[in-house]
């Protein structure tokens, strides 16, 4: 009996890996060799990475095999844990729970190689399916535009690459699965990669999007949507990871993004609307949990803004989340450019990495992006396009009053159990359009570390503080 048992608990605990068909023609990286459980992985090759999934259940063995000498590994997430072992140019590490890491050599940031080890697949379609539109492993798919109606499905299955770009528009019951590559390679237009307007029950589950040519993921006007264990790897100019706009009820979890520009993005405004639609939008109840980020030469990772055209933006929360790096711009951003209120919003247990600029700005004010500027100011005043702030053009008393005199404002903001690591310490700014309506309310700092040290006043955060009331920090 005692024997029967321990069998049993020993099956539970095993391993069942699942490696995809390899991807014909598809672009093979030379530096990494990845097997699992003694099963070779098919790696691409992309520019900023190698990467590589699987999906597995129980615990697997990870080796990865690299080209090149090396000293020092960093395994990230960090706060994973994971222990490895080396052995001459081989990598080894075991896995228990689904993860997403970025393994790096030496502190090379320009290299790293991508790891996906997602869950079983669940609510796998049959590719005869009703309203299924299915692309099969081991191919490359050259399809252009994908325009989904209401109850479809496309699944993309494991070992698949689709080289096009996805369009929803006022669709309900739309999932976009699988755990094959939408690929924005040969394009040479700028547009969204997915972009959902007006769609309501929306599912993204288990997808890698790759090389996309402008903002990848793009809900607009959505309602009741769920965006799970994503993976984005992009390095054009605004490639933003998912921008969040003008939507109610939507969840993003165990998600991995590599942006060079803003990595999660919420904005609410009407010029981002399909033809036909009008009106502002609010942003209500959004839950960013359990991502991984990391922000290159541009943008931010974890961005509210610049473009906030509605009435409110209510109830955003990030969540245990990794920031591994942020190579320029912010961590905590709200920028707010436009009129609206943003309120509720909260950041609660982050583990930042590697934070190179700023750590927390919070803006209000009038931007080159703020949609009641006249285009016809930025024309008749290119040197005002730009300041020692940046995206944030200075006004003169007598310029635009109408204009700088509608401004929204920040409040009511928590910060709690959020721990940064920086080899030399970011800077933060709280700065208001003035000190009444239009300024930084109630931000509460409560358990912040800088490099594990408690940040208990303003001056050891380095932040600089204008127009702003009700900044605390607590233990």
């Amino acid at each position: 009996m005692t024997f029967g048992l321990l069998t049993l608990l020993a099956s539970a605990t095993r391993a069942e890996s699942v490696v995809y068909p390899w991807p014909q023609g598809a672009p093979r990286a030379q530096d990494f060799r990845v097997n699992v459980d003694d099963k070779e992985l098919f790696v691409h090759d992309s520019k900023v990475a190698g990467f590589a999934s699987f999906s597995f259940s129980g615990t697997c063995l990870v080796e990865v095999a690299v080209e090149k000498d090396f000293e020092k590994v960093d395994i990230r997430p960090k706060h994973r844990g994971i222990r490895h072992t080396t052995q001459g140019r081989t990598i080894r590490f075991e896995l228990s729970e689904p993860c997403h890491l970025s393994i790096e050599l030496d502190g090379d940031i320009r290299r790293p190689l991508f790891l996906f080890a997602d869950p079983p697949e669940e609510r796998k379609p049959k590719p005869s399916g009703k309203n299924v539109r299915y692309f099969e492993a081991g191919k490359i798919h050259e399809v252009g535009e994908i325009v989904l109606e209401s109850d479809e499905t496309l699944y993309v299955a494991g070992g698949a690459i689709v080289r096009g770009y996805v369009r929803a528009r006022g669709a309900q019951n739309v999932r976009i699965a699988g755990r094959g590559i939408l690929d924005g390679t040969g394009r040479h237009f700028k547009t969204n990669m997915v972009r959902l307007s007006g769609c309501t029950d929306v599912e993204l589950d288990g997808i890698t999007f790759l090389n996309s040519y402008g903002w990848t993921l793009v809900p607009m006007r959505s309602k009741n949507v769920k965006i799970d264990n994503v993976k984005i790897i992009g390095w054009r100019d605004n490639d933003d990871g998912i921008d969040i706009v003008g939507c109610e009820n939507l969840a993003v979890t165990d998600c991995f993004v590599r942006t060079k520009d803003d990595c999660i993005a919420v904005k609410a405004s009407p010029g981002y609307f399909e033809e036909g639609e009008s009106g502002l939008q609010d942003v209500r109840n959004v839950a960013v949990v359990k991502t991984v980020l990391w922000n290159a030469e541009w943008g931010n990772a974890i961005e509210i803004g610049f473009e906030l055209q509605t009435q409110v933006i209510d109830s955003v929360l990030f969540q245990d989340c990794d920031v591994i790096h942020v190579e320029s711009g912010g961590v905590f951003t709200i920028h707010n450019g436009d009129f609206a209120t943003v309120e509720n919003i909260r950041y609660d247990d982050i583990r930042v990495e590697d934070a190179r600029d700023k750590l927390v700005e919070f803006r209000i004010g009038l931007s080159i992006y703020s949609g009641d500027c006249p285009r016809e100011y930025h024309r008749q005043n290119p040197n005002r396009r730009r300041s020692p702030r940046g995206q944030w053009m200075p006004v003169a008393e007598d310029e635009l009053s109408a204009y700088a005199r509608r401004r929204g404002r920040i409040c009511n903001v928590h910060f709690r159990n959020v721990q940064v690591t920086a080899e030399k310490a970011p800077r933060s700014y709280l700065v208001g359009y003035d000190d009444n309506e239009h300024s930084v309310q109630n931000v509460i700092f409560e358990n912040v570390r800088l490099n594990g040290k408690l940040i208990s006043t303003p001056a050891e955060g380095h932040f600089t503080i204008e127009n702003a009331r009700g900044i605390r920090f607590t233990p």
